[in-house]
């Protein structure tokens, strides 16, 4: 009996051993669960040897990411000091984030990568360039990403974009469409964006994850739209089909939802994470109601007793972030600052679960206060009587002996929405120097969304018609947006271009215009 005893031991202890060490590994392949914690990541560095272009005399680090709870973009920037280092303070939401960062001059980006940040530990990294203009990172701290994993998980994000599906989804019921597109169309994308490239295994999760919300919310839950479309490309083909409308979707549609574990804290480094839980609260198949003053654990009592048999569950990080992102959902797309009854609720709700949504709510809702303050310029143009081909020159002749920037913007538009908070200052700057900002949008952009947005932008605002937009893009050989016209004060067109060049270069080409 006692050899049996002794023998059971150490057979008992390797398996804890091997549990132990399965369970570290899986730790190891994926990146620590980011919890909700508002403070500050550092980010410090230094580039050596490297040679500028000539005229080029500054070298600026920038880093982006999406907050998941106030569900904005955020840019910070800082330039390269004489000793060739660089530090900066990054404000996140999360205890950790996966976000952008490049380097580069006016004129060229040395760098575009992903950096992975902790509050609790500083990301130190060393840049040197060799005599070919090459160079290598060191990194050390933050999530300790790979160099491969810091070049090539953008570069899956792109490929993922880029290997677009389509079928003839009008043929399909919408549950046939949902198996369709989550078992063909998203395995056959995610695919070609990885499978060519070096990539960690904690990298390949959080590709999937980015993948699965992004997929979800721009093409599963758009079964309708989908359909529709795929139809209108047929009847080119087919002119003899008769109309056709699809149909919405019901709630037992969404049950897919069910496999994606909708509380998983991961979803939290997202960068499509806010924007799939405001495409969850307008499917029109849940009726959820808009949060108002209603307290959000009464809110939320209605929209479980809606959803939790489609996504699987009644409790989590999901429904907490779900009720923050109907508040964002007013604040950013409405303009509308919370009311004192919506602080109190939010103060209520979140005190006794993490009072960093809280904090991060109501410090958001006082920016939204001061940005529609500082935008009390708003004017809103009509231009129902104005001929498309007289237009521009209506609009420019309005501000004669100014100096006019014409902005081409839609509220879809990324870019746009960055470029509007990048110009903030300078408009600031200029406002009661002889500059008018004027602001061109079409019907591409929802009125409501457009209405709410202009709150916070101010500034001479015309919403045109389709072919009054159609007609000026043309007339001027423009493609895209952001799009910019400047005009002098006698009305002459100066300068004409694509794509927001930057604050400094705004700031000049306006400035030699009001001397």
């Amino acid at each position: 009996m006692k050899i049996l005893n002794i023998s059971s031991k150490p057979i008992l202890l390797i398996g804890i051993c091997f549990a132990f060490l399965s369970c570290t590994q899986a730790k190891r392949d994926k990146l620590p669960d980011p919890q909700i914690a508002a403070g500050i990541a550092k980010v410090s560095g230094i580039i050596n040897n490297l040679k500028l272009p000539e005229g080029e005399k500054k070298v600026t680090i920038k880093i982006a990411f999406m907050n998941p709870v106030a569900g904005e973009e955020t840019r910070i920037e800082t330039n390269l000091n004489e000793d060739n280092r660089f530090s900066l303070e990054v404000p996140l939401e999360c205890s950790t984030a996966v976000v952008g960062f490049n380097f580069g001059t006016d004129t060229k980006t040395y760098f575009y990568g992903y950096l992975g940040l902790s509050q609790d530990k500083e990301l130190e990294m060393y840049i040197v360039f060799d005599d070919k203009g090459d160079f290598k990172i060191d990194a050390k701290g933050g999530l300790n990403l790979t160099y491969d994993d810091m070049i090539n998980t953008p570069k899956a994000l792109v490929l993922f974009d880029e290997h677009f599906t389509w079928g003839d989804y009008y043929k399909m019921t919408p549950n046939e469409f949902a198996e369709h597109e989550l078992t063909i169309g998203l395995k056959e994308r995610t695919n070609a964006a990885m499978d060519s490239l070096v990539l960690s295994e904690k990298s390949k999760k959080f590709l999937i994850d980015q993948f699965n919300l992004r997929f979800i919310s721009g093409r599963v839950f758009y079964y309708k739209e989908s359909a529709e479309k795929s139809f209108k490309m047929s009847e080119i083909e087919n002119p003899s089909y008769s109309d056709y409308t699809a149909v919405e979707p019901d709630k037992s549609y969404y049950s897919f939802l069910k496999d994606f574990n909708l509380n998983n804290p991961q979803y939290l480094y997202s960068y499509f994470y806010s924007n799939f839980l405001k495409k969850f609260l307008s499917i029109a198949a849940f009726k959820i109601p808009k949060i108002k003053d209603i307290p959000i654990d009464e809110w939320l009592r209605g929209v479980k007793a809606t959803v939790k048999d489609v996504i699987g569950f009644n409790s989590g990080l999901f429904y907490d972030m779900l009720a923050a992102n109907a508040y964002v959902l007013q604040m950013n797309d409405r303009k509308e600052p919370l009311t004192n009854k919506q602080i109190e609720n939010i103060s209520n709700y979140y005190k006794d679960k993490n009072v960093d949504y809280s904090k991060i709510l109501i410090k958001k809702n006082e920016e939204l206060i001061k940005s529609i303050q500082r935008s009390n310029d708003l004017n809103v143009n009509e231009t129902s009587t104005v001929s498309k081909e007289k237009l521009i020159d209506t609009i420019i002749a309005k501000y004669k002996g100014s100096v006019v920037l014409v902005d081409f913007w839609a509220t879809w538009c990324m870019p746009c929405m960055n470029a509007h908070m990048d110009m903030k200052p300078l408009k600031d700057e200029l406002k009661d120097k002889g500059v008018v900002f004027v602001y061109l949008t079409d019907g591409s952009s929802p009125k409501p969304l457009w209405e709410g947005k202009i709150k916070s932008i101010g500034g001479e605002q015309y919403y045109f018609t389709d072919s009054q937009w159609k007609y000026v893009m043309d007339s001027f050989s423009f493609t895209a947006i952001p799009t910019y016209l400047i005009y002098d004060k006698t009305g002459q067109l100066k300068h004409k271009f694509t794509g927001f060049p930057g604050t400094d270069k705004m700031r000049e080409m306006i400035g030699e215009l009001l001397l």
